[in-house]
């Protein structure tokens, strides 16, 4: 993608799933000409088991070429887990999501997404 040089927009938004679990997941796929910038991620377990929580980047909606940004993060049992680091990425990238065992977790995702198409 090239460095937009025209007029676009910045919109706050976000996106959330509900009861993730070990199956890997897409919480947020992107699209071409816009460029994301996440500003936090909250993570809630709902179980009384501690939860192990993988998290990570992909170039299609699969798990292969996964660039992960967590893996192996402790969730306590009914506990939360927030991530506050900035990420920024852009075009066709999927954030997917899967814990280590069967789970409930429920994920938060802020972002401030910029359309340049």
């Amino acid at each position: 993608m090239a460095i937009p040089s025209g007029s676009g927009t910045e919109v706050l938004k976000f996106t959330n799933m509900r009861a993730l679990s070990n199956t890997w997941s897409t919480i947020f796929d992107g699209t071409a000409n816009h460029i994301y910038t996440i500003i936090s991620i909250v993570c809630a377990n709902t179980t009384s088991a501690d939860e192990l929580l993988n998290m990570g980047f992909a170039d299609d909606g699969s798990n292969t070429n996964l660039t992960y940004l967590m893996l192996g993060q402790d969730i306590p049992a009914y506990g939360t887990f927030v991530w506050n680091d900035r990420v920024v990425f852009s075009g066709t990238k999927y954030l997917r999501a899967a814990t280590d065992s069967a789970a409930d977790v429920d994920i938060w995702v802020s972002f401030i997404d910029q359309d340049f198409s």
